[in-house]
C-alpha cells in the first residue's frame, strides 16, 4: 500500500505531470478569456483574472475555481478602467479617422492643421498603448491604488523598464498578429483557441517579476498621499 502511494506521489509531483498539467490550466484559461470577451464589457476584467490567476493561483487544483474568484475580486474594480480605456481608444481612433478622411478643398492652413492633429494622435494612440499593457498586473499588485494611480504607475513603468514593455507588447503583437493570420490560415485558429492568449501572457508575467517583486514592497498609497499633502501645503 506505502508503496503505491510512493508511486502516486512520485507520478504526481514529476515535471511531466506537472508540465502537462500546466498546459490544462493554461487551456482553461484560455478558452475563459475568449468566451467572456465576447461581451466587451467583461473583456478587461477576464483579462485581469487571468494574469491574477497564472501569477497568484497556477498551483490551485481548480483552475476554474480560481479564475472565478479572481474575476469576481477585481470585476467593479478593472470593469471601470476597461470603459475608460474602451472610450479612450475609441475616441482616439474616430479622432484619427476624422481628420484623414477630411476634405479641406485646398485650404493649406486646415491641412496642415489635420497633420499635426493625425501626428498628435498616433503619438498619444503609442503612449496609450505602452501604458495599457502594465495596467493588468498593476491591478492586482496594487490593490488599494485606485485607477488614475494606476494608470499614472503604468506610463512611469512604461518608460523606466522600456525594453521590458516592448517585449510585453511584442507578447500582444502575437497575441493579435495570430489571430488575424487566422483569417487567412483558419487552421490556426484551434492553436490560437488553446494557447494563443494565455501561454504569451504566462511567459510575459514570468519574465517580469522580478520587476514587479521589487515594486510590490514599495507602498505608493503613503507615497501618493505624502504628495497630495505637500501640494495642498503649497
Amino acid at each position: 500500500m506505502q508503496t503505491d502511494n510512493k508511486n502516486f506521489e512520485k507520478k504526481y509531483t514529476s515535471k511531466l505531470y506537472k508540465f502537462f498539467d500546466l498546459l490544462y490550466k493554461l487551456l482553461v484559461i484560455n478558452i475563459s478569456i475568449i468566451i467572456l470577451s465576447l461581451p466587451i464589457i467583461t473583456m478587461f476584467p477576464i483579462i485581469v483574472a487571468a494574469h491574477a490567476t497564472i501569477k497568484n493561483d497556477l498551483n490551485q487544483t481548480s483552475i476554474f475555481k480560481a479564475l472565478f474568484t479572481n474575476f469576481k475580486k477585481y470585476f467593479k474594480r478593472s470593469v471601470k478602467m476597461g470603459i475608460c480605456l474602451l472610450l479612450a481608444f475609441g475616441a482616439g481612433i474616430y479622432g484619427y479617422l476624422f481628420w484623414s478622411f477630411q476634405d479641406f478643398n485646398n485650404n493649406h492652413t486646415m491641412e496642415i492643421i489635420a497633420q499635426i492633429a493625425i501626428i498628435v494622435l498616433i503619438i498619444c494612440l503609442i503612449i496609450f498603448t505602452f501604458i495599457i499593457v502594465h495596467i493588468p498586473l498593476l491591478t492586482i499588485t496594487f490593490e488599494k491604488l485606485d485607477n488614475f494611480q494606476i494608470f499614472k504607475m503604468s506610463l512611469f513603468l512604461s518608460v523606466k523598464y522600456f525594453i521590458t514593455t516592448l517585449i510585453m507588447l511584442f507578447s500582444l503583437a502575437v497575441i493579435l498578429g495570430v489571430l488575424f493570420l487566422c483569417l487567412i490560415q483558419p487552421g490556426l485558429l484551434a492553436i490560437w483557441m488553446i494557447f494563443g492568449i494565455s501561454l504569451p501572457m504566462y511567459l510575459v508575467i514570468k519574465f517580469t517579476t522580478p520587476i514587479y517583486y521589487r515594486f510590490a514592497k514599495i507602498d505608493f498609497q503613503k507615497i501618493n498621499e505624502r504628495i497630495d499633502e505637500e501640494l495642498k501645503d503649497e
